[in-house]
C-alpha cells in the first residue's frame, strides 16, 4: 500500500486515516457492548471490552459477527430491529416524501488504485463477512450494486441496526444537480425489509465519481427524509469515511 493516498474532506474539513481508525473503534466497542447486553457469547467484562486495543477489539467483533446465520441475528437483534422500523415509519410520517432532504457528504479524492481495478475487487465482494469488514456496524449485506442490496447496520452511528433494501434508481428523479465533472453517479433509495416501505423514497444513496489519472475522486452521499435527527446526518458523513476507506485498503491488498 505503499503508493495509496486516502484524503477524505467532511464539513470542508481534511479527517485523517488515524482519525478514523479512532472512530472505528469506539464504534466497535459500542457494537461489542450492544451484542453482550442481547446474549451474545462476548465473554468479557464491561471494562475489558473498554481495555481492548483496537485491532484486537476489531478482530474479536468479527469473530463474534461469524457465528451468527442471518436469521440468528435477526432473533438476537429482534427488538431492535422492531425499534428501528418503528423510528424510521415516524420520521417518514413527519418529513416531505423526496422534498427537503438532509444531505450527509463525504469527499474522497485516491490515489494507487483505479476505480476499474476497485470494482474488479468489490464485484463478488457484497457478503456479510465483508461488510462487516469495512465498518463495525454492519450486520448482514447480500446482493449486489445493480441488482440492489438486503443490508442490516445501523445508520449514521445512531440508534438501532435497521434491515433495509437498497433498490436502483430506475426513473431521473436525483436528490441534487449531479456535479459535470463527475461522469459516473450511483443512485438508489433504500426500503424497510420488513414491509417493503420506501418511506416516500426520501432515504437515498447518491455518490459521484471521477476518474483521475492516478485514481479517482468521489463525491458519497446520503440523503435523508426532512425530519432525521441531525445526530444520523453527521454520524453518516463518519460511517461512510470509514466504510469506503476500509473498502479501498481491502481493494489495494487483493491486488
Amino acid at each position: 500500500m505503499d503508493n495509496l493516498k486516502i484524503e477524505v474532506t467532511i464539513d470542508d474539513t481534511p479527517v485523517s486515516q488515524q482519525t478514523l481508525d479512532q472512530v472505528q473503534a469506539l464504534r466497535i466497542k459500542h457494537v461489542l457492548h450492544e451484542m453482550k447486553a442481547l446474549g451474545a457469547p462476548v465473554n468479557l467484562s464491561d471494562s475489558a471490552i473498554d481495555y481492548l486495543p483496537y485491532p484486537e477489539a476489531k478482530q474479536r467483533l468479527l469473530d463474534l459477527k461469524a457465528q451468527y446465520s442471518l436469521p440468528q441475528f435477526k432473533q438476537l437483534y429482534a427488538e431492535p430491529l422492531a425499534t428501528a422500523d418503528h423510528f424510521w415509519h415516524q420520521v417518514a410520517e413527519q418529513s416531505d416524501g423526496r422534498d427537503h432532504l438532509q444531505e450527509g457528504q463525504v469527499k474522497l479524492h485516491v490515489e494507487g488504485i483505479s476505480m476499474p481495478q476497485l470494482q474488479a475487487v468489490l464485484g463478488s465482494e457484497l457478503g456479510s463477512d465483508f461488510a462487516a469488514r469495512i465498518n463495525p456496524e454492519h450486520f448482514y449485506s447480500d446482493g449486489s450494486l445493480t441488482a440492489g442490496q438486503h443490508i442490516i447496520e445501523t445508520f449514521g452511528c445512531f440508534g438501532e441496526p435497521t434491515e433495509m433494501n437498497l433498490y436502483v434508481e430506475q426513473g431521473d428523479f436525483k436528490p441534487v444537480v449531479p456535479d459535470p465533472t463527475y461522469p459516473i453517479q450511483m443512485n438508489g433509495y433504500v426500503a424497510l425489509s420488513s414491509d417493503n416501505d420506501d418511506l416516500g423514497q426520501g432515504w437515498r444513496a447518491y455518490h459521484q465519481i471521477r476518474p483521475t489519472a492516478t485514481g479517482f475522486d468521489a463525491i458519497l452521499a446520503a440523503y435523508l427524509p426532512s425530519a432525521t435527527p441531525t445526530e444520523i446526518i453527521n454520524g453518516h458523513k463518519w460511517h461512510l469515511a470509514v466504510e469506503f476507506s476500509e473498502m479501498i485498503k481491502f481493494a489495494v491488498a487483493q491486488n
